[in-house]
């Protein structure tokens, strides 16, 4: 059987590995989040100036048929 200071010492580490890896997965989280935003105002981008694009094609279409 182990000794009690033999548990000690691997329930120390044992904590500390948990807080690391819980250290890790908060920035892990935060990147994301990050990450997340961003896609966000890149969404709204693309759905901008797909209107606009729309909104410009559509005008040019209309003036062309209108010529003939």
């Amino acid at each position: 059987m182990s000794s009690p200071s033999g548990w000690n010492e691997y329930k120390v580490h044992i904590i500390h590995e948990l807080e690391r890896a819980n250290t890790e997965l908060t920035l892990i989280d935060r990147r994301l989040s990050k990450i997340e935003k961003k896609l966000t105002i890149l969404d709204t981008k693309i759905y901008v100036a797909s209107f606009f694009f729309s909104v410009i094609f559509a005008g040019v279409f209309n003036i062309i048929i209108g010529k003939f």
